[in-house]
């Protein structure tokens, strides 16, 4: 049974990526997407797993993409490896 979540971070969204006291770089979150994953337990009951992903674009290499699960994000948002520098409307 599918939910419908709203992504946590909206698109467009752009994030400061920081590497140290002088080396940083910008991204931005350009899409969202769910993805469903599935586990059988020892016992073989099927279990469904559902798992927000973001795009990413880092704009200072040429436009380099990478995919990141919300989780993933999430926590180098609140171990402050990433900023939040701005959110659309």
């Amino acid at each position: 049974m599918l939910t419908k979540r709203e992504p946590k971070y909206k698109i467009g969204t752009l994030l400061r990526n920081s590497y140290g006291a002088k080396t940083s770089e910008q991204v931005m979150i350009v899409r969202t997407y769910v993805i469903m994953g599935q586990t059988t337990t020892h016992e073989g009951l099927v279990v469904g797993n559902e798992v927000r992903m973001y795009d990413l674009m880092y704009l200072g290499e040429g436009g380099r993409k990478d995919s990141q699960t919300e989780r993933w994000l999430h926590r180098a948002i609140a171990n402050k490896k990433i900023e939040i520098e701005a959110i659309p409307n």
